[in-house]
């Protein structure tokens, strides 16, 4: 099971209605997206303590998974913040590259603020739905605003291969970290594409036997959800 779902069952509020809290986050979401800087900042602010206070997880913690996206954004913040012009007078401070000039400006500072805490207000409120919201009270929600139930039976196979994949990844890590192969840069890429064949390999493997398992057990197509 992933720390994030093991902290998803372990929550203060997993007995709380799952409409309720998808509910909240809609809300949240939706702020988030839409209002002002400073109610945007002020959610974060919110948020963060409060999932740190209904999950039960140390900050330390939440900070690593906080961090994870934030690579992304930077780059992203960058390409806002930088632009690249022939007349350097709207920029605050530029660097010149042959007749062009990189350089930052107001408008860019403003748009890059705005993208920043509208990030982070919206990923603050994301971690705390998958914190508290578990899949099978999910798949509760979505069945109650009649997502088609195909996309439902996705959704848990989805997730269930997400499992198996990582299982199989670890296992295959692991065996080759015991064999020394990840000594140097040569042996690692080498490694690393044998764990992407032998993982594939596993990974079809399993799902033959779940193909095979159904057919025992009669399946029809349909999960019972």
């Amino acid at each position: 099971m992933l720390t994030i779902d093991k902290y998803a069952y372990q929550n203060r509020w997993i007995a709380y209605s799952p409409s309720g809290k998808s509910l909240f986050y809609l809300i949240i979401l939706v702020l988030s997206l839409t209002g002002p800087l400073i109610v945007q900042a002020s959610l974060f602010l919110c948020m963060v303590p409060l999932t740190l206070y209904v999950v039960k997880i140390h900050f330390k913690q939440y900070l690593k998974w906080l961090l994870l996206p934030f690579s992304f954004l930077l780059f992203s913040l960058l390409s806002i913040l930088i632009s690249i012009s022939k007349d350097p007078s709207s920029f605050i401070t530029s660097v010149s590259i042959g007749s062009f000039y990189l350089g930052i400006s107001d408008v860019t500072i403003t748009t890059a603020t705005q993208v920043f805490f509208r990030s982070i207000a919206c990923l603050s409120a994301t971690y705390f739905f998958v914190l508290t919201v578990p899949v099978v009270q999910l798949t509760k929600v979505m069945k109650q605003i009649f997502i088609p139930k195909i996309l439902i039976e996705l959704t848990i196979l989805i997730y269930r291969f997400i499992f198996i994949f990582l299982e199989e990844a670890v296992a295959i890590r692991k065996a080759q970290s015991l064999r020394f192969g990840y000594h140097g840069i040569k042996n690692s890429y080498r490694s690393f594409g044998m764990l992407v064949n032998t993982l594939f390999n596993r990974v079809m493997k399993r799902y033959n036997e779940m193909v095979i398992t159904l057919d025992v057990k009669l399946y029809q197509g349909e999960f019972h959800i």
